[in-house]
């Protein structure tokens, strides 16, 4: 037989089943993407219309770009709050405090005229303030791949036996963490008083990079998304809940659902392709009770009952899929309705 042709069909044979072991489920996926309003929890204090918010402090190992970035963040919430959902309230700046200053100053020098604009800030009856904390760790890690095939036993009549065989190496992946403490709190500007306090809040994301199980080659951190789109997803997710404390805010959610080895499971996730939202908690379900730790069947079933406005059901389902495995996209959306669930406008 020709050693070519044997080896092929061992690497092939081989990667196949290393590439099925690491699947881990079937080849159903579905993309799911929607929306929904949470109802404020508390609401603004009587007579605030106006806010202002002050630039974060930030931590020492924290870039002093996401100061300006969590203003940025937070006007843009309460905007959206104002503009679809009717919050009366206005943001007044104070980024640009000092500028305004200055020009006061030229003006009480007599070294401008006035001309051309107004320079005082418009007051404001609250003050949001807030701290920002970032923490990164990168760990350097191995995995074995295929490296090569040693076929000099596979010659002649003995091609089954011999010393041949499949040859690995270690390669090396990276894991990094990223950990968003966020702090916020809404002040009276006459009286000081805080009339909401966010007490601080760890938000966490894992990436990791992976090499393929069959010629895979080492994976620097080129290869991980990048850091300041999941710093600026955590930062959000903090501001989000904040502000929906205070006035009704719009969740979007975007990700990606994929089935088991089970059937019905499978069935779930092209119900959730079509949309078909109760169709796939049936199905999933179905699943789960033939194996309540079918991790995939449980996101699934919290992923269609939140589409659904169903937040406790959906809390359920995501603590029953952290419970059976240990996913960050898990214990996200765990948290996400941890925070949202009982909130969930109807119809929305």
């Amino acid at each position: 037989m020709n050693k070519r042709r044997i080896a092929c069909g061992v690497i092939g044979f081989v990667g196949l089943a290393l590439l099925a072991g690491c699947n881990g489920g079937g080849k159903e996926a579905a993309r799911v993407s929607f929306a929904y309003v949470v109802e404020k929890e508390k609401g603004l204090p009587p007579g605030m219309n106006t806010i202002a918010i002050v630039p974060a402090k930030v931590g020492p190992t924290t870039d002093p770009k996401w100061s300006e970035m969590c203003v940025t963040v937070v006007q843009s919430l309460i905007n959206e709050s104002r503009g679809k959902l009717g919050t009366p309230v206005t943001v007044t700046e104070r980024r640009d405090a000092k500028a305004v200053f200055d020009e006061g100053d030229l003006k009480a020098a007599g070294m401008a005229t006035g001309k051309g604009g107004n320079t005082q800030l418009v007051g404001a009856e609250g003050l949001l303030l807030s701290n920002i904390n970032v923490k990164e760790e990168t760990h350097t890690g191995k995995q074995r791949t295929i490296s090569g095939l040693d076929i000099s036993a596979f010659g002649g009549r003995h091609y089954g036996g011999g010393g041949g065989g499949v040859q690995t190496s270690e390669v090396e992946t990276v894991t990094r963490n990223l950990t968003v403490q966020t702090e916020f709190k809404l002040v009276d500007a006459a009286t000081g008083k805080v009339w909401e306090y966010y007490s601080p809040h760890t938000f966490q994301a894992t990436d990791r990079t992976k090499a393929s199980p069959l010629f895979g080659s080492s994976q620097t951190e080129a290869a991980l998304t990048p850091k300041d789109r999941i710093i600026g997803a955590l930062v959000e997710q903090g501001a989000r809940e904040f502000v929906s404390v205070l006035m009704p805010c719009r969740v979007e959610v975007d990700t990606e659902v994929r089935a088991s080895n089970n059937a019905s499971c499978a069935e779930g996730v092209r119900q959730l392709r079509a949309e078909n939202y109760r169709e796939a908690v049936s199905a999933f379900q179905s699943a789960l009770s033939e194996n309540p730790n079918d991790h995939r069947a449980a996101f699934g079933a919290g992923i269609a009952s939140e589409a659904l406005g169903n937040g406790e059901q959906a809390l359920n389902f995501y603590k029953q899929a952290c419970a059976a495995q240990n996913d960050p996209e898990y214990m996200e959306a765990r948290d996400r309705m941890k925070a949202y669930a009982g909130r969930i406008r109807k119809g929305s």
